[in-house]
């Protein structure tokens, strides 16, 4: 053999043990400036490396999920997840930094902190497990360490910067490798994105803020009234009885709008720190997500539990909410409202039902009805409830003459007082073994 054919043989093999040494020396982590923003490694991405890879060219997707949607609370930590999908993807491999838009993408925002099975690299190219560099001038890349990831769901902590820094920039590179030992194949994804600083108005919901506009329980039910507690809601208070167009209620309501499961929620008032809305019309049911949106921006999403039926009787305010909200029924559909003497001090007038006298009682969330009432529209009838209504007054059985919605949200079980002693008698209701939460009382006399 010629020594020039030995020689060709040698660099041959050379160079497999490099392309083989260059397809795993990745195996813990690229080396920094491996994303598209600017100032990293020539090329466009991980195809620095992965040459002849075109970059979103493999017929799959990368992308970053946001809990709180593209925008950031300065100086707050808050979690993203990279989401990639590649249908021949073995592992994954992936690269992240975040830049000031204002530095042109130069400078580094905010500061990254490596999960498990991650890393920091920065910019003098140190590594560190957790964040931040060395000195707050350098760039960061948090990414895959030690092993590849075997999931396609990844979480990525960053901590913002603070305020005033203005929008800020993300990159991301992700390796989809198909696990054969060679570059070939491996499909490279990039994408990117900008927050916003979040506005120091942007509306919040209180922990445990959504309930019952009638009980308080924090089930609430489709077609039913609820209530939504928080800040930042309104700057004036306003009822939607000015915002009605041709019987249908408005979603939107001095510039906010919430939304139930991702359905818009017909509003009947709002204030700084209140909202009542009606449960838009959804078949599902279990835990689901309410966010609440404002000129300055939409809420963090809070969570519910949706309820085919979640049963509350509305309450007078007097007496801490003592009384359910009830009246009398009188002939030729006269009423005199329910509840000790001067409960409302000199007017209007109130007295306590006698035994055989019929009395109304109005809540929310007694379940299903026959015909469906739309809540998005006006609706004024009677509306039976598909599931019969179980009442006790002072401890007695009340035989239910009506239950059913009287308006659009609004229930009343229209009930015989039975013979019970005189004074404030507990009352208990239930629909389909739901039964409604609340300590309430109707006040009896002879």
């Amino acid at each position: 053999m010629s020594r020039i054919v030995k020689v060709r043989i040698a660099r041959i093999l050379v160079i497999g043990a490099a392309m083989a040494i260059l397809a795993w020396a990745y195996y813990y982590g690229p080396p920094a400036g491996c994303t598209t923003a600017p100032t990293d490694l020539p090329g466009v991405a991980c195809t620095y490396c992965h040459v002849g890879t075109a970059l979103n060219g493999g017929g799959g997707s990368t992308k970053i999920q946001f809990s709180n949607g593209l925008t950031y609370v300065p100086g707050q930590k808050q979690t993203f997840t990279i989401v990639t999908n590649d249908s021949q993807a073995y592992y994954y491999g992936f690269q992240l930094t975040v830049r000031l838009d204002s530095g042109g993408g130069q400078t580094q925002a905010g500061n990254l902190t490596a999960g498990s099975g991650q890393t920091v690299v920065c910019s003098d190219g140190s590594s560190i497990a957790q964040g931040p560099c060395n000195t707050s001038d350098q760039l960061q890349w948090v990414e895959h360490y030690q092993q590849p990831i075997s999931s396609n769901q990844t979480p990525v902590q960053w901590t913002a910067p603070a305020s005033g820094a203005g929008n800020v920039h993300i990159y991301l590179a992700v390796n989809a490798a198909n696990g054969d030992g060679s570059v070939s194949g491996d499909h490279i994804y990039a994408a990117d994105y900008v927050l916003t600083p979040a506005s120091s108005n942007t509306p919040t919901i209180n922990s445990s803020g959504i309930v019952n506009a009638a009980s308080g329980s924090t089930t609430i039910q489709s077609g039913s009234f609820f209530s939504v507690y928080g800040k930042q809601f309104a700057s004036t208070t306003t009822t939607w009885d000015t915002s009605m167009s041709n019987g249908v209620f408005p979603t939107n309501l001095a510039g906010v709008s919430v939304s139930v499961n991702g359905k818009k929620a017909a509003i009947s008032f709002v204030s700084a720190g209140q909202i009542n809305a009606l449960a838009p019309a959804d078949t599902a049911t279990g835990s689901v997500a309410v966010t609440v949106t404002t000129p300055n921006g939409t809420s963090s999403p809070a969570t519910v539990t949706l309820a085919q039926e979640s049963p509350g009787f509305f309450t007078f305010s007097q007496n801490g909410g003592k009384y359910i909200a009830a009246e009398i029924a009188l002939p030729n559909y006269a009423v005199e409202f329910l509840g000790p003497a001067g409960l409302f001090g000199s007017s209007p007038a109130t007295r306590p039902a006698k035994p055989g006298e019929v009395i109304v009682l109005y809540g929310t969330g007694f379940g299903p009805t026959s015909p469906a009432v739309d809540p998005s529209k006006v609706f004024s009838g009677a509306a039976s409830t598909t599931t019969p209504v179980s009442l006790t007054i002072g401890g007695q059985p009340a035989k239910v003459l009506f239950a059913g919605m009287s308006a659009t949200g609004l229930y009343q079980v229209n009930a015989v007082v039975p013979a019970v002693a005189a004074g404030d008698q507990p009352v208990t209701a239930s629909v389909n073994g739901v039964p409604v939460p609340q300590s309430v009382y109707v006040t009896v006399g002879n």
